[in-house]
């Protein structure tokens, strides 16, 4: 039985493990897309306080009078921080940011090119489809390397448990005083569990996004509220930057997973026999 788990495991991972890699790596950029956005745009999104604001209602007004035929605003961000401007939101992409204090339009900034490229990678291996619901080769090959990916991770759990206490403790620490290749493997063993959890919550959340099938079940089972939670699920901005920041060491382990994975599994297959 663990000697076909084990060929499950290598005959997932071996075909699909670079697309699952950059799916990772990809995945952990965008997660802080917001910081590093704010921090380049700062022009947008930070204002200097001048005594109280202008009534939200006023600013409303001076924003609608700048909407194009079509256009509304959904919803207002208004930020804590004195120093942040206010945002009017037009759709998911589409902000409106306002001087709170002088009624400035500052503008309606775009995506960062850089960001744009990443998400095309990490949705659609830049193959972007023809529309909203269709289908391309790159957002296939995504969505059947999720799936694999999901098959690793749980056999790769199956093949890692351990059957007494003292395995356990040997199987629950990365070791770097026994050489390299012990530290590779305990970094994909280890590694892969401590982060196992959060890489199946994305990528059973990141399906949605692949097949219409999978998105229709899971609003089935979880019901339309699932809507609004499941985009912060996948991203870990349920809880706040503590949890981002969780996601982000997971996206970046379940990224080396499959190099780490390559590494032990081309010493194994080709050195070691010649030896």
């Amino acid at each position: 039985m663990m000697n076909i788990v084990k060929q499950l495991h290598i005959w997932f991972s071996i075909p699909l493990g670079l697309v699952i890699s950059m799916t990772c790596f990809t995945g952990a950029i965008l997660i802080f897309e917001k910081e590093i956005t704010r921090a380049i745009q700062s022009e947008y999104y930070y204002v200097e306080p001048q005594g109280n604001a202008i009534a939200t209602e006023e600013l409303q007004a001076m924003v609608e009078a700048t909407l194009e035929e079509g256009e509304r605003i959904q919803n207002i961000e208004i930020d804590d921080d004195p120093e942040r401007s206010y945002g009017f939101k037009l759709g998911r992409r589409q902000t409106i940011y306002v001087n709170q204090y002088t009624g400035e339009i500052l503008g309606r900034p775009e995506r960062l090119e850089f960001f744009s490229a990443t998400l095309r990678m990490h949705r659609w291996l830049m193959d972007s489809p023809g529309g909203k619901g269709k289908m391309s080769a790159g957002k296939m090959v995504v969505g059947i390397s999720t799936i694999a990916f999901v098959v690793i991770l749980i056999t790769g759990c199956v093949l890692w448990w351990p059957k007494t206490i003292k395995m356990w403790l040997n199987r629950s620490v990365i070791s770097v005083r026994k050489g390299w290749h012990r530290f590779w493997y305990d970094l994909h063993a280890v590694g892969g569990i401590y982060a196992t959890i959060l890489l199946l919550i994305m990528a059973l959340t990141g399906l949605v996004w692949s097949f219409g099938w999978y998105r229709d079940g899971f609003y089935a089972v979880f019901g339309d509220g699932a809507r609004e939670w499941l985009r912060a699920l996948h991203t870990g901005s349920i809880g706040g930057m503590f949890t981002r920041v969780l996601w982000f060491i997971a996206a970046v382990i379940g990224g080396t997973l499959p190099l780490t994975g390559y590494y032990l599994w081309i010493r194994r297959k080709f050195f070691r026999r010649k030896r």
